[in-house]
C-alpha cells in the first residue's frame, strides 16, 4: 500500500510541475509577443492495465497522438502510468483512454483515467 500511495504522490508531483511549466511557458510566449492559444490545455494520467499490456507503449502513443488536440504524451513509468496533455476541444479523458486500451490489444487489456483511487467498475 505504501508503494502505491509513493507512486500516486510521484504522480501528482509530477503533473503539478508539469502544470506550473505549462503556465511558464505560456506567460514567456505573452512576454515576447507570441501568440498564445485560447484554448484550454488540460492533463489526465491514463493508466493502462492488464496482463502485458504496458509493453505496448508505442501502440498506445500512437494511438494517443492520432488526436489532434493531444499535445504530449509521456509515459511517467514502467507500470502503464500516462501523463497526456491535450487541448479540450472537443475531446473527452474517457475517450483518450478508451483509446489507449485499444491500442494495448493484449489479453484483457483496460485503460482509465485516474482520479487518484483504484479503478472503477463499468455499471
Amino acid at each position: 500500500m505504501r508503494n502505491i500511495l509513493m507512486v500516486w504522490c510521484g504522480c501528482m508531483l509530477m503533473a503539478g510541475w508539469l502544470s506550473a511549466t505549462v503556465q511558464a511557458e505560456v506567460a514567456l510566449k505573452r512576454s515576447s509577443g507570441e501568440e498564445v492559444s485560447s484554448e484550454p490545455i488540460a492533463q489526465v494520467i491514463v493508466q493502462i492495465g492488464g496482463r502485458f499490456c504496458e509493453y505496448h507503449r508505442d501502440e498506445v502513443e500512437e494511438a494517443l497522438r492520432r488526436y489532434p488536440a493531444v499535445q504530449m504524451v509521456d509515459f511517467l513509468n514502467d507500470h502503464g502510468t500516462i501523463l497526456v496533455r491535450y487541448r479540450t476541444e472537443g475531446i473527452f479523458p474517457a475517450q483518450l483512454a478508451e483509446s489507449a486500451a485499444r491500442a494495448a490489444f493484449g489479453m484483457g487489456c483496460t485503460a482509465w483515467v485516474d482520479r487518484g483511487g483504484p479503478p472503477q467498475a463499468k455499471s
